[in-house]
């Protein structure tokens, strides 16, 4: 039965937290790469950001009806803005003087993506996946706990209803415990992905380093 409840939860965790990437990496490259955009729509980002997942629980559910639609939408909440907001910082981070570089050899914007925006906010990119995940996690406990008939939160409630202290400790550190494998697992790709950043903000073109996270020389750095 607990092998049953928590095979839901990280299924129900996967879904959301995937779609919440997909959407949040494109719009906050595109944030923090168009500063004029950020006048139009952050007032609301901001505002929406404030606003707690488990509050939208009771809309989402007469949206989406009491299916895996309204956890998945408290999941997606919970993961977007932090990616949103640490791929937004990624790439204002980059130096100005990359910038200029990339405008005056007139590079193609696939170019200038592949080559500046993407390496330059990757570390800060996988920072706000780490932060998105534990994110969502949380809430899908908490969404489970209010509305769901199967998943770790409900494992948890049911045995609250029931008296059973021993299921509800087990389900409690349970949770814990798979919360930490997942920072951990995020911290070891990270480790492979980006071997060259260990702990230091940015990536090659920034850091001087190449992509085997040898430093190379300021001629050897460039776009």
């Amino acid at each position: 039965m607990l092998a049953q409840h928590l095979a839901i939860s990280l299924q129900r965790v996967a879904t959301g937290f995937m779609i919440a990437s997909i959407t949040a990496i494109p719009v906050g490259i595109l944030l923090g790469w168009v500063p004029a955009l950020r006048i139009w729509v952050g007032p609301t980002l901001n505002f929406l950001r404030q606003i707690p997942p488990v509050a939208w629980i009771p809309l989402f559910i007469m949206w989406f009806g009491i299916g895996e639609a309204s956890k998945s939408a408290v999941i997606f909440y919970a993961a977007f803005f932090p990616i949103l907001l640490n791929t937004q910082l990624g790439v204002e981070q980059i130096p100005k003087s990359y910038w200029e570089v990339s405008l005056l050899y007139r590079l193609p914007f696939i170019t200038s993506l592949t080559r500046l925006v993407l390496p330059g906010s990757a570390p800060a990119v996988f920072t706000g996946l780490r932060l998105g995940m534990g994110m969502s996690w949380r809430a899908l406990v908490a969404a489970e706990m209010l509305a769901a008939s199967s998943g770790l939160g409900y494992l948890i409630m049911s045995a609250r209803s029931l008296v059973r202290i021993d299921e509800m400790v087990v389900g409690i550190f349970l949770v814990g415990g798979i919360g930490i494998l997942i920072d951990q697992l995020f911290a070891v790709l990270e480790h492979r992905v980006l071997p060259w950043t260990q702990g230091v903000s940015g990536v090659s073109i920034i850091t001087g380093r190449n992509a085997y996270g040898k430093r190379t020389s300021p001629s050897q750095t460039s776009i």
